[in-house]
């Protein structure tokens, strides 16, 4: 068993409303493997509950099951805003979403990721604790961008697919305009000395980024 394997195998299991999501995801939409793997999700909510975010922000919903695992950590007082701009998702959102403790802090906005970041008023919203961005990978540097005024004093930021199953070097490495995005990013994160960064060898590549 290698370290990767290990771990998803050691930690603790998967709640069972997730468990319950994550199959009906596979069951009710066409591209499941865009959901969480289990060990990300945990991972994710040990973050969240490392954290305690007042204000949390996710940048692609999807079927809510990140959703559900930052909700696990966010501040009793907090609220979770999220992210999705296709609304056939949103019945799986409003059937699982209810079933968890303190859902009523989710606040989801319909509408695209840089939309969303450019209507913020952190005196209306607050400042960001926490943003997990999983959305569009080619525009994640203007996410970056964007996000970046509207974080809290140390605000951290979570990034989803960093490692691009591998592809972003060598030889072979993929071309087009998600994985250039992506290089330009994990470049751009490596190097800004106002950022401390670790990578995580977590699902498909998870960045953590907070203010130094």
């Amino acid at each position: 068993m290698d370290l990767l394997d290990f771990a998803s195998n050691s930690g603790s299991s998967e709640p069972p409303l997730l468990s319950a999501l994550r199959t009906a995801t596979w069951q009710r939409t066409r591209h499941g493997r865009l959901m969480s793997d289990v060990h990300t999700g945990r991972v994710l909510a040990m973050v969240s509950r490392m954290i305690q975010p007042r204000i949390a922000l996710e940048l692609g919903t999807f079927t809510g099951y990140g959703t559900l695992c930052l909700l696990e950590g966010l501040h009793p007082e907090g609220t979770l805003h999220t992210v999705e701009r296709n609304d056939e998702l949103f019945p799986l959102h409003d059937e699982f979403w209810p079933r968890a403790e303190g859902h009523g802090r989710i606040h989801r906005h319909h509408g695209e990721a840089m939309a969303v970041l450019a209507n913020w008023d952190v005196e209306t919203h607050g400042a960001i604790d926490l943003a997990y961005v999983d959305a569009d990978k080619q525009g994640v540097n203007a996410q970056l961008d964007a996000l970046l005024p509207l974080l809290s004093e140390e605000g951290w930021m979570l990034f989803d697919n960093t490692w691009w199953s591998g592809t972003l070097d060598g030889p072979d490495a993929a071309t087009g305009p998600k994985p250039d995005a992506l290089r330009a990013l994990n470049e751009r994160l490596r190097m800004d000395a106002t950022l401390e960064t670790v990578v995580l060898p977590v699902g498909d590549g998870l960045t953590m980024a907070r203010k130094a």
